[in-house]
């Protein structure tokens, strides 16, 4: 017997092969890790391996926003300054910690948790992925606005027959 939509769970469409980062992670090796496994998301775990943060590409745009306001600011001072100016944000980048980037309180849910709260958590709060973690607040998967996609798609061909 096939499930209800509202018999559906989490576990039914998360990616159990979650790919994390630690907050005390160089920021540049966790793009490099997004970038090897092209994830746009990755749950960050402190060294208990706790949940307690979640890196994005949203995250990483705004870090890019902020860094070409300041940029802005050099059409006012000279060759020599600029260059400087560009060398230290360079030094920056390379010494920000995944944890002055990411986001912070995540939200989470439980493998066990309903598909259909679990969307609503993602539509009120307007993220597109939500780590899940088990009792001990560990990463066991992660559910993506396109894995509540996919489960609309096969509960709709599901209906259809």
């Amino acid at each position: 017997m096939t499930k209800q939509l509202g018999e559906l769970v989490v576990a039914d469409y998360m990616t159990a092969e979650v790919i994390t980062v630690e907050d005390t992670e160089r920021l540049t090796n966790a793009i490099r890790k997004m970038n090897v496994h092209k994830l746009s998301a990755v749950p960050v775990v402190d060294q208990q391996g706790r949940i307690v943060g979640i890196l994005s590409s949203s995250d990483l745009i705004e870090m890019v926003h902020e860094i070409q306001s300041d940029l802005g600011s050099l059409a006012h001072v000279s060759a020599n300054t600029q260059e400087l100016l560009l060398q230290l944000l360079v030094n920056q980048g390379d010494s920000t910690l995944v944890r002055d980037a990411m986001t912070t309180p995540v939200e989470t849910a439980l493998a066990t948790t309903n598909i259909v709260v679990a969307a609503r958590r993602l539509v009120d709060r307007r993220y597109h992925h939500l780590p899940v973690v088990d009792d001990a607040n560990q990463p066991v998967g992660i559910i993506s606005s396109m894995d509540f996609v996919r489960a609309i798609a096969d509960y709709g061909a599901l209906l259809a027959g």
